[in-house]
């Protein structure tokens, strides 16, 4: 099993596996600006204060063997070193540690020697691209236009993420930084989260109920170089704070037309006629570049209790969980019955996105968009609908168990509602 950046412990019995880095290294602690050290580890210090500790009578020579092994124990750790730069093609260094908080770092994966913790660690890229050749032409993504739905093919979708990527490279977005999607649930929001992705930056959504203010302190703290929002009213609380976002380059409005022009803002058509004739050539080496034990995702907690806090993800959580959870509810891959899901929760979230995004494309599953208005029903009806669904659905469904009235939680108390605990994965869950 793999522990990746910000995770708490895996499970015991798991096997250490160093990954080698490419074009960061990450710096642990004690390690400055160009210079290597060593440093004593546990043992060594335990020597030390046993031998201070010795009786007066242990011979000289005693102390002498055991200051010798002591310096040689400690001249054989490993030091990292920061690397001089975060080009490409900068020496290769060793992740070595569990976790990092540097949005270029690389952490070292743990993996098991068997079972689903052997699993080998694939990138976003690897896993799309993957579930693309199997099933080119299953649903992807369908959505209402009208009174008439529209869908894209797995060929479709990673065509206009991949386009989506390169308009983003002509933008200026630059590697390790932010693209922010403030809107809801639509196949827009999906493309530009995995194509800042493919692009080398951070996907980061952003709460569709935040302030002006949150907005620009989550775009700032990610260094959001582009802002892709849905509309006029959420491009108005950019435009409030956007000169105290040094980092930003580019707005993008992916519903209805702009009310005002201005060389920064672009429509989505816009955006995505930008990366149509763009070389691959650039996003395919940035993509080759990446690893599963880096960052791709940020996410935000609310900010209930003071400023959000984000939350690195690497490739290898999403792959890997996207893998695991589909595996422990038994979903089936597209070629033996396609699994569907309705999105309607806020992408903001981590468990939106895994169920609507990741497991979806690991089984190759079908995502359609729910309407703005889909939760303005009746909550009586919302509670039956969830008692007729699968474990899965209901555990989704669970986030949405905050805003029930005191009387619909007296409704489900008397219908003995057993609703499952988020547990459900089972002992060998990633997290």
């Amino acid at each position: 099993m793999h522990l990746t950046a910000c995770e708490p412990s895996a499970m015991s019995g798991a096997v250490a596996l160093e990954v080698s880095s490419g074009d960061v290294g990450y710096l642990s602690c004690g390690v400055e600006d160009g210079h290597s050290q060593s440093h004593p580890s546990l043992e060594d210090v335990t020597n030390e204060s046993a031998a201070n500790e010795s009786s007066e009578e242990e011979s000289a020579n005693e102390k002498e063997e055991e200051a010798t092994e002591d310096i040689a124990h400690t001249q054989a750790a490993p030091a990292v070193s920061r690397p001089n730069s975060l080009a490409v093609s900068s020496p290769p260094a060793v992740a070595s540690d569990l976790w990092t908080a540097r949005g270029d770092g690389e952490v070292k994966l743990r993996m098991s020697e068997s079972g689903p913790g052997a699993e080998p660690a694939l990138t976003v890229h690897q896993m799309f691209h993957a579930t693309v050749e199997r099933y080119p032409d299953h649903t992807a993504l369908g959505w209402k236009e009208g009174d008439a739905w529209k869908t894209l093919n797995y060929r479709q979708y990673y065509k206009q993420c991949r386009t989506a990527a390169k308009a983003f490279l002509k933008l200026g977005l630059e590697r390790y930084h932010g693209v922010g999607i403030l809107g809801f649930n639509s196949a827009e929001w999906f493309i530009a989260d995995i194509a800042a992705i493919l692009a080398g930056g951070f996907a980061v959504g952003i709460y569709t109920t935040n302030s002006a203010e949150a907005c620009q302190y989550v775009a700032e703290n990610c260094q959001a170089n582009i802002l892709v929002v849905e509309n006029h009213k959420q491009m108005q609380k950019i435009l409030q704070v956007q000169d105290s976002l040094p980092h930003l380059k580019a707005i993008i409005q992916y519903r209805d037309e702009l009310k005002e022009k201005k060389p920064n803002l672009y429509t989505w058509a816009e955006f995505m006629a930008l990366g149509e004739e763009g070389p691959e050539e650039q996003l395919d080496d940035i993509i080759s570049s990446q690893k599963a034990n880096q960052c791709c995702t940020l996410i935000y907690t609310s900010g209930t209790t003071g400023q959000p806090k984000g939350v690195m993800l690497s490739h290898d959580n999403l792959t890997w969980t996207a893998f695991a959870t589909s595996r422990n509810v038994r979903l089936t891959e597209a070629c033996v019955s396609q699994e569907v899901v309705v999105s309607y929760l806020p992408l903001s979230h981590i468990a939106a996105q895994m169920i609507d995004i990741w497991i979806t494309i690991k089984v190759g599953g079908a995502t359609y968009f729910a309407q703005p208005d889909a939760l303005k029903v009746s909550w009586i009806v919302f509670v039956c609908v969830c008692l007729c669904m699968c474990e899965l659905v209901v555990y989704y469904c669970s986030r949405a168990w905050y805003l029930l009235t005191d009387e619909l939680i007296e409704f489900s108390i008397e219908l003995e509602i057993d609703v499952p605990s988020p547990d459900f994965m089972g002992p060998q869950r990633r997290f």
